[in-house]
């Protein structure tokens, strides 16, 4: 380092060098430390490499503001996973599961696959890897069914996105897909470093069979995953506007440029659309087809100089945090668009090709601030009356949900009935009860449908809400039926059966230990509920006696999953109950 008489610093090549490599060191160190706190609020219970594998995935998939049991829906449990630790499906920025359709009109696909090492440096191997993956997973000639190397939660993923791409090949469409490798090195692989070679051989390869898409390896160092979890989503968002009338709660009602709305509230930084503020939307998008979208695109396409849009639409309604002006810009906190989904598509769909434009048409937004959680369930469903509701999301609002909630936190469980809010508060993760995770065991447990809780829960929960989220029990009865259920995973975890048979006989072994529990081969649910302290004094005799029963009976029919969601393994479970007594 050379000083100059007139004070200014000059850096030589070698004191430069040793400065990158200090700074390079302080990424490393500030990333450890970022993880060890991030560990002792969330991660108890968890190794250090699978926890790094859930830290990576959430700062992968931040944009999209995850919720805990959006990241297992893409988690491929540990072994047998095909050197890749998680695999997540977006279309029109909606996670796409086995049983979710992709949305009719999404023109965005995204295909994340992570692989996550908590080691110091980037390796040849894990790259290879992922080309191995990559040629599984595109190997259309070879069933997944032929992939029995790999597990079923791979194989399940692997013919998820076959059958959910396959399915949107004739629509208008981007295919985007991305490769991210995170590690502890303090430095990405260079240009001429042997991983990036590799990555190379990935990327030409996957484009030589998908030719349309775009195909990145995207190198996560300490740097970069120190950056992304230091960032958070933005949860304001500022919007100029024109007419506004405002209350004394700060609730308002005020005219919007139809650009500003788009550039502002339904547009990311990258162009894409803003699912994070749509998602807490109960409606699901119907899809260009739909009569209703078909007239607003008209309009929108179309505009007459004699009329505004907001004279032929009802509008958007938004429900904040808070809501301020400051001369003539709206200043919007935590916004959740809970009405005019499909008006915020269209207008997002129609403002994508045409950026920079000037438009004078205006849209009007109800910005409504309220504190109080039963007022925002009332203002859900009275705004979204008329038209489908997606199921999960418009349970969230019952009043059996936040029974559910309340009595899960006498047991120190966290209920994310608002998804993603358990993460955002930092929860524990193994304290965290998804909807979804907690349908599945009220199917096995009390209705006694493992089958349907192992291969369709979220098929059954719609043909079957009242069923699972009965408003007239008991809040016992679910905290009794996801207490036993964790009891049962983790009794399973510490046989040497393999993750596919925990996977499929968990449910089954749930409905016949709670039999066993109440000496009783069709116990009701409200039995079930006043059994919490027998439940959690259930014995490994009596697990291990479910289990070798199930077992059997999964033997006998194949021990495939296929047998798992089967009507027959059901009758022939609940048969050996019976047995019994």
């Amino acid at each position: 380092m050379l000083t100059h008489g007139n004070g200014v610093v000059t850096l030589t090549a070698q004191s430069a060098c040793a400065m990158i490599a200090s700074m390079s060191e302080m990424d490393v160190k500030a990333l450890s430390a970022n993880f060890e706190i991030w560990c002792k609020e969330r991660a108890a219970g968890l190794d250090r490499s699978k926890a790094f594998e859930r830290y990576v995935a959430e700062q992968v998939l931040k944009d999209y503001d995850p919720a805990d049991e959006d990241l297992d829906v893409g988690d491929f449990g540990g072994a047998d996973d095909g050197g890749v630790d998680s695999m997540y499906l977006y279309v029109g920025g909606q996670l796409i599961s086995e049983e979710t359709a992709p949305p009719l009109a999404a023109s965005d696909i995204e295909l994340h696959i992570i692989q996550a090492k908590f080691e110091s440096s980037f390796k040849e191997g894990a790259v290879e890897k992922l080309e191995s993956f990559a040629r599984d997973l595109l190997a259309y000639e070879k069933p997944v069914s032929a992939l029995a190397y790999l597990n079923s939660s791979v194989r399940d993923a692997i013919q998820n996105f076959r059958t959910k791409y396959e399915a949107m090949i004739g629509r208008p469409h981007t295919l985007t897909v991305l490769f991210h490798y995170a590690c502890m090195d303090s430095e990405i692989p260079g240009e001429k470093d042997k991983v990036t070679a590799r990555a190379r051989n990935l990327v030409a390869y996957v484009k030589s069979v998908l030719t349309l898409a775009k195909v990145e390896f995207v190198p996560w160092s300490a740097a970069t995953l120190l950056s992304s979890a230091r960032s958070l989503p933005s949860t304001t968002t500022v919007v100029p506007f024109e007419k506004l009338f405002s209350t004394s709660d700060q609730s308002t009602v005020c005219l919007v440029k139809l650009t500003e709305f788009a550039s502002r509230i339904l547009s990311t930084e990258d162009g894409h659309l803003q699912t994070r503020f749509l998602e807490p939307n109960v409606r699901d998008y119907q899809g260009r087809g739909n009569p209703v979208n078909t007239n607003i695109r008209t309009t929108l396409e179309n505009p007459n100089p004699n009329e505004d849009f907001w004279w032929l639409n009802n509008g958007i309604t938004i429900l904040a945090s808070s809501c301020g002006t400051s001369g003539d810009q709206l200043r919007i906190e935590d916004p959740e668009v809970v009405n005019g989904l499909q008006t915020s598509h269209e207008i997002f769909n129609w403002y994508a090709t045409r950026r920079g434009i000037v438009d004078p048409r205006r849209i009007l937004l109800r910005v409504i601030v309220s504190a109080d959680d039963k007022s925002r369930t009332r203002i859900i469903k009275a705004t979204n009356s008329q038209t489908k509701v997606s199921d999960l999301s418009l349970l969230s609002t019952e009043p059996i949900q936040q029974t559910i909630e309340d009595q899960l936190r006498l047991y120190g469980l966290f209920y994310d009935r608002k998804k993603g809010q358990c993460r955002r508060l930092k929860y524990p993760i193994k304290n965290i009860v998804g909807m979804r995770a907690m349908a599945q065991a009220v199917m096995a447990i009390a209705l006694r449908k493992p089958d349907q809780a192992r291969g369709r829960p979220e098929t059954y929960i719609k043909n079957n809400a009242a069923a699972v989220f009965d408003p007239d029990a008991d809040g016992d009865l679910y905290a009794a039926c996801i207490i036993l259920d964790r009891r049962v995973e983790e009794f399973l975890s510490q046989t040497n059966l393999s993750l596919d048979v925990q996977r499929d006989i968990r449910f089954y072994v749930g409905m016949f230990v709670i039999s066993l529990i109440l000496k009783d081969a069709m116990p009701l649910p409200f039995q079930i509920g006043k059994a919490i302290a027998e439940i959690q004094g259930v014995s490994d005799k009596e697990l291990q006696e479910a289990v070798r029963e199930v077992l059997q009976v999964y033997r006998v029919l194949g021990a495939t999953d296929q047998a798992a969601k089967s009507k027959e393994m059901a009758a022939r479970v609940q048969e050996a109950i019976g047995a019994l007594w």
